[in-house]
């Protein structure tokens, strides 16, 4: 439940800010779908997991990205996300990933030049480009929906149809 008073009605936080603010809920939306559309799902969740755990947003762990389980991603991998730079269940290139996303969420400026080099390894230079670029865009929507108060927002599907028809 958002502390914002006297949004407008809607079912969810998220409905009643995006009604207030239409112009700026259908560009981050925007921003989460070409996100998705740019990355590997599996990389993808697994970066938004665990960025989720490390920012305590309780109401993104507990949704899962119908593109990424298609993928793969299955519970088993994520119950032992915690363990990811032990666990099995990761390969090299997921765990180069994922350590390049706990830096940048714990502390973006402590980003190494060897972080980048091990992702560029597994994804080329465009693929580490646009992986900072989602993780940056799933961070920053993480953030803004801790911020105002946002626990249940659309998936991922559903943000990309919004980002075209925004309810007004």
């Amino acid at each position: 439940m958002t502390w914002i008073a006297g949004l407008p009605e809607g079912a969810t936080d998220w409905e009643r800010f995006s009604r207030l603010c239409p112009e700026a809920f259908e560009a981050l939306a925007g921003l989460v779908a070409a996100a998705w559309a740019e990355v590997d799902p599996v990389l993808l969740e697994l970066a938004r997991l665990r960025t989720a755990t490390l920012l305590g947003a309780a109401g993104e762990l507990e949704r899962r990205n119908a593109s990424a389980r298609e993928a793969g991603v299955t519970e088993a991998k994520v119950a032992e996300l915690h363990a990811w730079p032990t666990s099995p269940q990761f390969s090299a290139r997921e765990r180069a990933c994922l350590a390049l996303t706990e830096q940048f969420v714990v502390d973006a400026n402590g980003v190494t030049d060897s972080l980048v080099a091990s992702v560029t390894e597994h994804l080329g230079p465009d693929g580490c480009y646009r992986f900072v670029q989602a993780l940056s865009v799933l961070e920053t929507f993480q953030r803004a929906c801790l911020t105002l108060g946002i626990t249940a927002v659309p998936d991922e599907d559903a943000l990309a149809r919004l980002s075209v028809e925004v309810p007004r």
